[in-house]
């Protein structure tokens, strides 16, 4: 969005007012300042009264930069693929609509001469190129192949090429020789010499004629034969023949031009160029038309019951030497002329200009009315009235005190209202415009209007709304109601709203005296709206000009911009076409979108829209349609769209707009591998369409080298329309699923493909969004590299199952060795455990039993002694419980005990005798049968520790008077859960606490050691206690972890 800002000082009834301008939706380059501005005379009438642009701008010439032919053109047909050929001096050229591809003696193998005259495309699909030396070359299938012509040819520059109703090949020459290529028979055109050029044409009957020193002749059975038109006489001079569409043949005679058919001449009858122009081409268009080039007069459109329209240098064309014609599939015209190359194409936007091209300003408001005449403000060119190709200009000298008109309206009553930047809003009365009183009370620029369905006029300015109604100005909404109240468009709904948008202030709406605003806080997709338009069912539809297209429907907003596929975002302008379109006015031309697709879109069903836009290629004079002041773009009673732009009035008239329908053939030009151009020859192709030219010999199927690394694919749209709206997607078949969307590039990329098939897909819309559904492919085959073979994977599996084998038997028997070792190890441990278990049995056993018999014996000895008897009881009492240590350290080594059933039973013993003594019962639950799992010396010793620890706790803390001992078998283990019915203890008074020394139990180190010497074998233990509830222990012990 461009936005103008200007602050100046407008003096209005002597007190200087300071304020700031924002003109929203111009583009400041094409605002040039008032000082600046061209004075008006004092008359309304303009000279040059009648606006050249509307009555000539039927079509419109265009030139592409740099790449386009600026040498002669001899030569322009379009082949069957669709690519446009130029025959030049320098080389033939194909155009595909962006870009020239030249083809010539130096690199096109088989084309043996640059220079060429003529081109012709037989029904076969062949294109022949006659040279301006007399050689002949054919081109098919991809390749440039020299003609031997023999030696009845005589040579010299060949002029046409066409094929009679038999299929014969003719040949034209510069000085009126005909040449049959089959047979080498010859023909005269009559009256032809080396300064009398003759001219054939084929008619859709396949009949030759040729025109030459005024006469035209017939080529039947390889003879020409002079033709007798009614009515002729001996005065008549006719110059130039060509076929027509609906059959026979136009004849360009005596300054007119006639339609003659099976005889006789047809009513149909066009008014031909002056006299003087030597015409040499002449073709008949889709659209009916006749174009007529001359030597040297440029070129003439001839319409049957209308005047010639005129080309030439001094409006647009390149050189007034028209060499050669053609109209290609989609309706455009391609010029060849002695200095270039040219489009020639029918505008679907006309532009009106003023006579003085409205002093170089920008046209803002206008209203139009029923007669078809307009009324038009500007930016500094004052007031115009347009009538029926008639102009006036309104300036100071007629009371249009200031130049700069911001909002033109006349009313159902036919008054005519004028809001201006420094003079208030006027009335026209007569021939003058003045300010009623009433209307001097508006001290602000008006910068919209609109009447009501009651007659009343809504009036908009930069510092709020107004009610105008029987010469009174009855009611206003300015700043003490509403939020930066700069009103630049009004509407009234269906249901009697009134809607108005401001620049900043969002949506403002009035309805049975309340007035509201909305603004982005309520949803509004922007606070600058420039244009309101109200749909019959209550929905309003507007746009702004930061944030594209915006809906108000049951009470929600929704937005649409560039990101669901609008061009712009600055919308200026919203008019309905009443055939199911909205034809929306942006800074990127004038687009037109279905209401039905943008509804959807609203509604969240899609997330996209397709709009056609309408640009510079249509006729736009200026892309940015200037908005934010009303009345604006409208339709006029007989159904044509005005849209105010930066260079003048748009008009587009719908029913005569009609959509390209023309796919684009889509052709893969190159394949370019790590840089490297590839052979395409047809057979390479899935669908043909390759490109044209063969690179090299002929391959069954393309395939390429293994190891590249970049694969470039060079396609191309044929749309001559609009070449820079062709847009294209493709998908590479072998790599990906879903098309890729390319826009208007035209070139993929790929690094690195594996070996294996591909076809890369690529099809193409024109500007129209029509798809060809065909599209084009080309399958090719990435080769593999030699260790990426079927016969190398075979051989390296074999030999790589071989070596695996090899490898497993030979790690098989490492482990078995590995396994036997630590085997014999293991054995050897054992036996080494059980003699330390004996000697330490019978050697320390033996040693202290006998303390303990003699200290018994000692005993009954000291029975009188009791200090000594008493010191005998402690030795008595230690030996036993080492005896008794030692059995359990015994017992812990003894690999014979490395079992879970083991462990149970020395469990139970040890419980048994321990609470016993304690005078506690113990009950055993324990599963009759014990899965044989091994335990190592190492998990029994620590969880009998574990379970010892337990007991001790219960007999020296619980209070117990019984304890159940139970095993469960797990399916990896086992848990050992010891309960007691003392009365228990408040876990919290044994928690960890901090310490100088570290975390330490409150209670002291047991359960911790419990712990850890659970964890240390893969195990884990729980207390589940509370006061006076006794208490629960549980060991979990896992097997697997407890053998590791």
């Amino acid at each position: 969005m461009v936005v103008f800002v200007r602050t100046v000082r407008w003096i209005r009834s002597d007190q200087p007012v300071l304020f700031t301008i924002g003109a929203l939706g111009l583009c400041c380059a094409a605002l040039p300042s008032p000082e600046l501005q061209a004075a008006s005379s004092d008359s309304p009438s303009l000279t040059g009264s009648r606006s050249p642009e509307l009555s000539e701008s039927r079509f419109e010439l265009w030139q592409g930069g740099e790449g386009w032919p600026q040498g002669p053109v001899t030569a322009v047909i379009q082949s069957h693929d669709g690519y446009i050929w130029l025959g030049t001096y320098t080389g033939l050229m194909r155009f595909d609509g962006v870009r020239f591809t030249v083809f010539d003696s130096s690199n096109a193998r088989g084309l043996k001469n640059s220079r060429v005259t003529s081109l012709y495309e037989d029904d076969q699909q062949v294109l022949w190129i006659g040279h301006e030396t007399g050689e002949l070359t054919r081109f098919a299938n991809g390749t440039f192949e020299p003609m031997a012509l023999g030696p009845a040819w005589p040579g010299g520059a060949i002029e046409g090429i066409s094929t009679d109703d038999q299929g014969d090949l003719w040949l034209l020459n510069g000085t009126g020789f005909l040449f049959r290529v089959r047979d080498g028979q010859s023909a005269e055109a009559p009256g032809a010499s080396a300064t009398r050029k003759a001219i054939f044409t084929r008619a859709r009957n396949g009949k030759l004629w040729i025109v030459c020193s005024g006469s035209v002749a017939l080529l039947e059975q390889g003879k020409t034969v002079p033709v007798q038109f009614p009515d002729s006489t001996s005065n008549d001079f006719f110059e130039q023949a060509c076929p027509a569409h609906e059959g026979g043949l136009w004849v360009l005679g005596n300054q007119r031009v006639r339609r003659f058919r099976d005889g006789h001449w047809l009513s149909q009858e066009a008014e031909g160029p002056p006299g003087g122009a030597a015409v040499t081409v002449m073709i008949e268009t889709r659209s009916g038309a006749l174009l007529a080039g001359t030597l040297r007069e440029g070129l003439y459109v001839l319409t049957p019951g209308a005047r010639p329209l005129h080309f030439n240098r001094a409006n647009g064309l390149t050189h007034d030497w028209i060499r050669t014609l053609c109209e290609d599939r989609e309706g455009n015209i391609w010029i060849g002329t002695g200095g270039g190359f040219q489009g020639l194409r029918p505008r679907k936007v006309q532009m009106l200009d003023a006579p003085d091209h409205w002093q170089g300003c920008v046209v803002l408001s206008f209203c139009v009315r029923a007669d078809g005449s307009a009324w038009i403000g500007t930016e500094g060119a004052g007031l115009y009235h347009y009538d029926h190709g008639n102009w006036a200009n309104f300036t100071e000298t007629n009371g249009v005190a200031n130049a700069f008109v911001w909002s033109v309206l006349e009313t159902k009553g036919g008054q005519l209202l004028v809001g201006t930047w420094g003079g208030g809003l006027l009335v026209k009365e007569g021939d003058r415009f003045g300010c009623p009183s009433e209307l001097s009370r508006l001290t602000t620029p008006v910068v919209s209007m609109y009447e009501g369905a009651k007659g009343e006029v809504w009036i908009g300015t930069i510092s709020g709304l107004h009610r105008y109604e029987g010469g009174k100005l009855t009611w206003s909404a300015g700043k003490d109601k509403l939020l930066l109240p700069d009103v630049r468009t009004i509407a009234e709904g269906a249901d009697g709203t009134l809607w108005f948008g401001m620049s900043g202030g969002g949506l403002g709406a009035l309805k049975d005296g309340t007035l509201r605003q909305f603004t982005k806080a309520d949803g509004l997709p922007g606070d600058f709206v420039m244009c309101l338009t109200p749909e019959p069912d209550g929905t309003l539809w507007f746009g702004t000009s930061d944030n594209g297209l915006g809906r108000w429907k049951a009470g929600k907003f929704a937005g649409i911009s560039t990101e669901q596929g609008l061009p712009n975002n600055v919308i200026s302008h919203i008019v309905d076409d009443g055939a199911g379109n909205f034809w929306i006015g942006t800074h990127a031309g004038i687009l037109r979108v279905s209401k039905a697709d943008l509804e959807r879109c609203a509604d969240g069903l899609t997330n996209s829209v397709y709009s056609l836009s309408y640009g510079r290629a249509e006729g736009l004079a200026s892309p940015i349609c200037s908005g934010g002041f009303q009345p604006g773009a409208c339709r006029t009673p007989d159904g044509q769209l005005w849209f105010p732009t930066a260079k003048g009035l748009a008009i587009i008239d719908p029913a005569n707009v009609t959509a390209n329908a023309v796919p684009p053939p889509v052709v893969i030009e190159e394949l370019r591998v790590d840089g490297q151009l590839q052979n395409l020859a047809p057979s390479g192709s899935k669908s043909g369409r390759v490109a044209p030219v063969a690179l090299g010999p002929k391959g069954a199927a393309l395939q390429i080298a293994p190891g590249r690394q970049r694969f470039e694919f060079h396609y191309t749209g044929l749309s001559f329309t609009a070449p820079d709206k062709v847009r294209f997607k493709y998908k590479l078949e072998g790599l990906q699923q879903d098309w890729t969307d390319a826009g208007a590039e035209r070139v993929a990329n790929f690094s690195y493909l594996r070996p294996g098939p591909y076809t890369f897909h690529v099809t193409a819309c024109n500007n129209d969004n029509v798809w060809n559904d065909e599209g084009a492919a080309l399958a090719f085959t990435v080769l593999p590299q030699f260790w990426q073979t079927w016969w190398f994977n075979l051989v390296s599996l074999a030999s790589g199952a071989g070596g695996v084998g090899a490898g497993v038997f030979w790690l098989s028997r490492r482990r078995v060795r590995r396994r036997l070792e630590q085997s014999e190890r293991q054995r050897a441990l054992e036996r080494e455990r059980t003699r330390i278990a004996r000697d330490i049995h019978d050697d320390l056993g033996a040693s202290l039993t006998r303390i303990t018999l003699l200290s018994q014996t000692a005993r009954s000895e000291l029975d009188a002694n009791h200090q000594a008897a008493a010191d005998v009881d402690r030795i008595y009492t230690t030996a036993r419980e080492l005896t008794r240590a030692m059995d359990e350290v015994v017992w812990a080594v003894n690999p014979q005990h490395d079992s879970l059933d083991s462990l149970v039973t020395y469990l139970g013993r040890f419980a048994q005798n321990f609470l016993s003594a304690a005078q506690i019962r113990c009950r055993l639950e324990v599963p009759v049968s014990l899965p044989a799992w091994p335990l190592t010396a190492e998990t029994r010793h620590n969880v009998f520790l574990a379970f010892k620890e337990a007991l001790h706790n219960v007999v020296k803390h619980a209070g117990a008077s019984e304890v159940r001992i139970c095993l469960e078998l797990l399916p990896d283990g086992f848990v050992l859960l010891i309960v007691d019915n003392g009365h228990g203890f408040d876990w919290n008074q044994i928690k960890p606490r901090a310490t100088p020394d570290g975390v330490r139990m409150a209670s002291g180190n047991g359960v911790p050691n419990m712990q850890k010497r659970l964890e240390e074998v893969g195990g884990r233990c729980e207390w589940i206690t509370a006061p006076q509830e006794g208490t629960r222990v549980k060991f979990w012990i896992s097997v697997e972890r407890a053998r590791e």
